[in-house]
């Protein structure tokens, strides 16, 4: 797996968010794609971009959120929760296949960082960016044809 490195600036994103153990996210985060779907009009405009966002907190917790670019948070529809990216350095690589393969690709993103000598930030959060070519797995969790951006904050 190739490395691509990118300098993104800061944006604003709004969505709905999940907390709990990673086991979990399994059984939740089709939820929270299912609910995002439904009100992602309530953010304004035509989206063409969405954001998965996770860190892990102390305790094995995990802050999980889907989410869409909003500029103004002040705009916030309720329920909602909203995240400010700040401008950093990534290294970037595309997940390809079902989502039950995206931990393969997570494995393989971590093995050719180490193998480049770049520094994950895990301090940081990791995104997801997903375009045209991801349909959410709430429509077919076993599409062979999604792929998107996996973003990994470099230190």
């Amino acid at each position: 797996m190739s490395v691509e490195i990118a300098e993104l600036p800061e944006f604003k994103l709004a969505g709905l968010a999940f907390a709990g153990p990673f086991p979990m996210l399994g059984e939740e985060m089709p939820r929270i794609w299912a609910d995002f779907l439904r009100r992602e009009a309530e953010l304004g405009g035509e989206r063409r971009l969405r954001y998965g966002v996770s860190l892990q907190q102390h305790g094995g917790i995990m802050l999980e959120c889907i989410a869409a670019p909003l500029d103004d948070l002040n705009t916030l529809p309720a329920g909602m929760v909203a995240l400010r990216i700040p401008a950093r350095r990534y290294a970037i690589f595309t997940h390809v296949g079902p989502m039950t393969a995206v931990q393969a690709s997570y494995l393989e993103a971590f093995r050719a960082l180490e193998e480049s000598g770049l520094q994950l930030d895990r301090e940081a959060p990791r995104l997801e960016r997903y375009d045209s070519r991801f349909i959410p797995t709430v429509d077919e969790a076993q599409r062979a044809a999604n792929a998107y951006d996996i973003l990994l904050p470099l230190a």
